[in-house]
């Protein structure tokens, strides 16, 4: 597959943290079982089985026909995503994209001969389109909520901090070195991207719009591709330091380092796996921001940890010292 970039999508190139990328592509690490994200998939299992909505076996028939565990998804689940939009907005986004985009979807799908529960549900949807997208789109909200929202403060760390990093080596080397640490898959040419992947798509989008690039810890280990009208391009890659993403938190709580550092500043630094910013950390260990605050200045003081700022918002991870210390212990 190509994508073909003009002088004008270059200067238009732009990274997204998107909620509603990483929704639709957990939905297909769920069903595959991805081994890396096996500690979050046991958990969305299990919240999905304790959900109390009572449409929740038919929201995730819905979506398990829409995004099936290898092929084509269905392009209309990721339309062009706004700068820094909410999941909220991105619903909106999804229900305003048009019947026949849907109805275009759905035809690639039936391409693929499904059958079963797939062939019904996907008949259901086509039968009536108008009625088919308020379901989708709740479905998706119900997914949202109940398997990966809890997980999202920790999802979006590595997000931002993978387009921190990347901004910076566009600062120093260039879009096109930028390009090639993407992904294996992703190769840049004289006339713009090639990914080494097939694509059903011929309704290619007009040159001069753009490019979106997503980072996107469930796509791992692959990469996806929206390339086709009305769409802006994009091009999802796993972000660096998603291998790390759900390793538990090292226990401080009775260690040397506890004794030395104290024990909230102990865990504070055992939780800094992936970049966190104060109000993630506060929540996650249910501590006052205030409290947080003042311990990561001091740990900053002392080279433990770091900050890394990412457009407006300060994200905090462990520094050299920080990492040797937990590594002795």
């Amino acid at each position: 597959m190509f994508i073909t970039l003009t002088g004008e999508d270059l200067a238009r190139v732009r990274f997204e943290a998107s909620p509603l990328w990483e929704t639709v592509t957990s939905l297909r690490a769920l069903q595959s079982g991805t081994p890396l994200h096996r500690p979050w998939i046991t958990e969305a299992r299990r919240r999905i089985t304790a959900s109390e909505d009572p449409l929740a076996r038919e929201h995730l028939r819905i979506l398990t026909t829409l995004v099936q565990p290898q092929g084509f998804i269905a392009d209309s689940l990721t339309p062009t995503p706004a700068r820094q939009d909410s999941f909220a907005d991105a619903l909106d986004a999804v229900a305003a994209v048009p019947a026949e985009l849907w109805e275009r979807d759905f035809a690639f799908l039936e391409r693929r001969r499904p059958t079963g529960h797939v062939l019904a549900t996907l008949e259901e949807l086509q039968a009536d389109v108008g009625s088919a997208v308020p379901r989708i789109v709740a479905a998706l909200r119900w997914y949202w909520t109940t398997a990966v929202e809890p997980y999202w403060p920790r999802l979006r760390s590595v997000l931002l901090a993978d387009i921190d990093s990347r901004l910076e080596e566009l600062a120093h080397h260039g879009i096109h070195e930028v390009f090639k640490t993407l992904h294996p898959s992703v190769r840049p040419t004289a006339e713009g991207l090639e990914i080494t992947r097939g694509c059903e798509a011929t309704d290619l989008p007009e040159p001069g719009r753009g490019l979106i690039l997503v980072p996107n810890a469930f796509v791992w280990p692959n990469t996806l591709v929206l390339n086709i009208a009305p769409f802006v391009p994009t091009v999802t890659y796993a972000p660096r330091g998603v291998g790390r993403l759900w390793e538990a938190t090292r226990e401080t709580r009775e260690s040397p380092i506890s004794r030395l550092l104290g024990r909230t500043r102990a865990q504070i630094l055992a939780q800094l796996d992936v970049p966190m910013t104060t109000t993630q950390l506060a929540c996650a260990l249910d501590l006052a921001a205030g409290t947080v605050s003042t311990h990561l200045k001091v740990l900053a003081e002392s080279g433990l940890a770091e900050p890394v700022r990412a457009g407006r918002e300060v994200f905090y991870q462990r520094g050299r010292v920080g990492e040797e210390l937990l590594a002795r212990a």
